[in-house]
């Protein structure tokens, strides 16, 4: 969701879950999330901080009803914190909001046109230091991971659409009745009996 603070104009959530877990995919306009809102980029900005997000912590307590509420009524974390209800809600020690705030609002971005990539053969020995050692993952499965990614790599193959999405079967019979139908032609001839009228007796 972080996304949404840095701007981007439509976000979509679910897009990459498995078919098993059955999750819709969400469309979710930052546009149409202001004004119904009511707030600023910068207000909505200051919502997800008190929400918790990658640069700090949360304000323990105060969930999204509480959040929506209390920035629309003080519009800002710097005029909520004077009004607080500490004993209910303690903000974190240090808490650097206005450092996570800026971050959002003025990203360090690098321009793509400094950006020089090379590609190398990739360090295996390094990926199984990070994920093993340091993070304790199963090193066969880093290791079998790392075969498979040189191999992908090694194996240049274009992209089809519908290696991105479910192909589902077409109904049973459907394609049958269609070459039946394709077979048989248009067909003219009045069914028996139509155009007539029964006399009355």
């Amino acid at each position: 969701m972080d996304a949404l603070t840095f701007g981007t104009p439509v976000l979509l959530r679910h897009l990459t879950f498995s078919e098993a877990r059955k999750m819709p995919i969400k469309e979710i306009t930052l546009s149409k999330v202001l004004e119904e809102s009511g707030l600023s980029q910068q207000e909505f900005i200051d919502m997800c901080i008190l929400l918790g997000c990658d640069y700090c912590d949360s304000i323990r307590g105060i969930g999204p009803k509480r959040a929506i509420e209390l920035i629309q009524k003080c519009r800002s974390i710097d005029e909520l914190l004077k009004t607080l209800d500490t004993k209910k809600y303690s903000p974190p020690q240090d808490w650097p909001y206005a450092e996570a705030r800026r971050l959002f609002i003025e990203p360090d971005v690098t321009s793509a046109s400094e950006v020089e990539l090379k590609w190398i053969e990739p360090d295996v020995e390094g990926v199984v230091q990070y994920m093993v050692h340091d993070k304790g993952f199963n090193e066969e499965r880093i290791r079998n991971g790392c075969k498979k990614l040189q191999k992908a790599r090694n194996t240049p193959t274009q992209g089809r659409l519908d290696g991105f999405f479910k192909v589902m079967p077409s109904p049973a019979g459907s394609s049958k009745k269609r070459k039946a139908n394709e077979k048989a032609g248009p067909t003219n001839k009045k069914s028996r009996g139509a155009g007539k009228f029964k006399r009355g007796k």
